[in-house]
C-alpha cells in the first residue's frame, strides 16, 4: 500500500488531516510555465466551412492564389480613358472625347482603347486595356457617343491595378492563427470555401461536493446548487472547447477516483471545482497524485501564492492536465482566467497564447485587504481606466464576472488602491 492509499479507510471516505502537499505553492507565473510546459500538444485538423472557422485556430498556412484585385479594376462609376489624352483640359479647353464601349461589373474585358477614346465604365468593371484611369462621372458631359472632360487627371487614379493590394503567394493565413472575420473574408476572395483548423480540445469538467445540488432538483437542507459548472461550461464552449463530460460527484474517494480516472483517458483538459484543499473531504489532491503516479506523470503544483484561487493544484499525465481549480465560484473563474485559458489556447493550437500584462490607472478604489498576500481582482479595462468590479470582495457573487474583462494585480505588501493610481492589470 503506497502512501497516497494509506490517507484513506474502507468506506471510501479521506483520512486528510494529516495530508501533506507534495508540491509547495508556487507563484502564478511559475505555475502557469509548468502548465505550458506539460500541456499536451494537439496534432489533429478538420476541414470546416468558413462560416463555422470564426474563432478556430488556422492548421496550416494559407497563401494567396490569386492576385487582388485578379485584374484591373474601375473603382468608380465613370469613363475610362488615358490620362495623356486629358492632359491640360480645363473648363476653358474642354477635351472631347469618343465612347466606344460601355462595360459593367461582371463583364468581360472590352476593346482595346485608342487615343481619343473613351469607355463608360461602372464601379467593378474591367479597366480597359490602354485606359490608366478612370474620370468621374460628376466630372463630365456626355452624351451617347461622346464624353466632354473639363479637367485633367492623374495616372492610376479611380482604379486599382492587378495585384495592388495583394500579390499572388502572399500569406494570408499563419500556422496557429486565430481566425476571424477579416482573414475569413480574405480566404473568401480567393475562392476558398473551407479552411482547415487545430480540432477543438477535448476538456472535462468535474465539480466536487456532497453538498452540491444539480439546478432543477429540490434543494435539501445544507445543498447549494452547483453554479461553477455552468459558470466554467460556458466559458469553455466560448472559448470553442469540446466539453466531453461534465458531471457532478459527491465527496466519495472510490467514486471521484473512478470517475477522474476515465475523464483522464479522454479529454486534453481536465477541470474539477471545490475539494483542492486540506480538509478531511478534500479529496482531489490526493487522488490527483495517485492517479498521476500510477500513470507516469506528476503533481507539478498544489497552491498558488495569491487570492483568490490559492487552493489550485495543477498535474501532468500522458497527453493530459489536471487543473483542480477552488470551489468558490468567483475565485474558480479566476484561475480559469489566468491559468485554463492560456493552456486552452495553447492546447487549441495558438501560437499566442501568454496572457498580456500592461498598464491601467484605477477609476475607483478597492479599499482594504491583507497586505501580505498578493491579490487578483475582478476589474473592466475600457482604453487606458480599469474599474474594479463593485462588491469585488463578494467571492460568493459569479455575477460580478460578467462584466469583467481583466484582472488587477496587487502585489502582497501593496498599500490599498486609491482612484487615479496606476496598477498592473493582466488581460487573459
Amino acid at each position: 500500500m503506497n502512501r497516497t492509499q494509506q490517507l484513506f479507510t474502507a468506506g471510501g471516505h479521506a483520512q486528510l488531516a494529516a495530508f501533506q502537499p507534495e508540491r509547495e505553492s508556487l507563484p502564478l507565473e511559475e505555475a502557469l510555465e509548468l502548465l505550458l510546459r506539460h500541456a499536451p500538444t494537439v496534432t489533429a485538423s478538420e476541414e470546416v466551412p468558413l462560416f463555422d472557422a470564426d474563432g478556430r485556430i488556422c492548421f496550416a498556412h494559407v497563401r494567396a492564389t490569386l492576385p487582388q484585385p485578379p485584374y484591373d479594376r474601375v473603382q468608380v462609376d465613370g469613363y475610362a480613358l488615358r490620362s495623356a489624352d486629358i492632359a491640360g483640359a480645363s473648363p476653358e479647353r474642354p477635351v472631347i472625347l469618343l465612347v466606344t464601349q460601355h462595360l459593367y461589373a461582371g463583364d468581360a474585358p472590352g476593346l482595346p482603347l485608342e487615343p481619343g477614346q473613351a469607355a463608360r465604365v461602372t464601379t467593378g468593371a474591367v479597366l480597359p486595356q490602354g485606359a490608366d484611369c478612370v474620370v468621374w462621372q460628376e466630372d463630365t458631359l456626355a452624351d451617347s457617343q461622346t464624353v466632354v472632360i473639363s479637367r485633367s487627371l492623374a495616372a492610376l487614379r479611380n482604379c486599382r491595378m492587378r495585384g495592388q493590394d495583394m500579390e499572388g503567394g502572399s500569406l494570408l493565413a499563419a500556422s496557429g492563427d486565430v481566425l476571424h472575420s477579416g482573414t475569413l473574408s480574405l480566404l473568401a476572395g480567393q475562392g476558398h470555401a473551407h479552411v482547415r483548423v487545430f480540432c477543438r480540445p477535448r476538456v472535462s469538467l468535474l465539480a466536487t461536493g456532497s453538498e452540491l445540488v444539480l439546478p432543477g432538483a429540490p434543494l435539501p437542507q445544507g445543498g447549494i446548487y452547483n453554479i461553477s459548472s455552468t459558470l466554467l461550461g460556458l466559458r469553455l464552449r466560448k472559448m470553442g472547447a469540446r466539453i466531453v463530460r461534465m458531471a457532478t460527484r459527491g465527496d466519495n474517494r472510490m467514486e471521484l477516483q473512478a470517475y477522474l480516472a476515465e475523464m483522464l483517458a479522454g479529454s486534453d483538459l481536465v477541470i474539477t471545482t471545490g475539494g483542492a484543499s486540506v480538509g478531511p473531504r478534500d479529496l482531489v489532491p490526493a487522488i490527483a497524485a495517485e492517479l498521476a503516479a500510477q500513470q507516469g506523470g506528476s503533481l507539478l503544483f498544489q497552491g498558488l501564492r495569491l487570492k483568490p484561487g490559492s487552493m489550485t493544484l495543477g498535474a501532468a499525465l500522458p497527453q493530459t492536465l489536471l487543473l483542480g481549480l477552488s470551489g468558490n465560484p468567483v475565485a474558480a473563474a479566476a484561475t480559469f482566467g489566468l491559468l485554463a485559458v492560456p493552456v486552452l489556447k495553447k492546447i487549441s493550437g495558438a501560437t499566442r497564447f501568454a496572457p498580456v500584462r500592461q498598464k491601467a490607472v484605477a477609476r475607483n478604489d478597492f479599499g482594504s485587504f491583507r497586505k501580505d498576500e498578493r491579490r487578483i481582482v475582478l476589474a473592466r479595462l475600457e482604453g487606458k481606466d480599469v474599474y474594479f468590479a463593485r462588491d469585488a470582495r463578494r467571492m460568493g457573487q459569479p455575477a460580478l464576472c460578467d462584466d469583467c474583462n481583466c484582472f488587477v494585480d496587487i502585489p502582497a505588501g501593496s498599500n490599498p488602491v486609491r482612484k487615479g493610481m496606476e496598477v498592473d492589470i493582466i488581460l487573459p
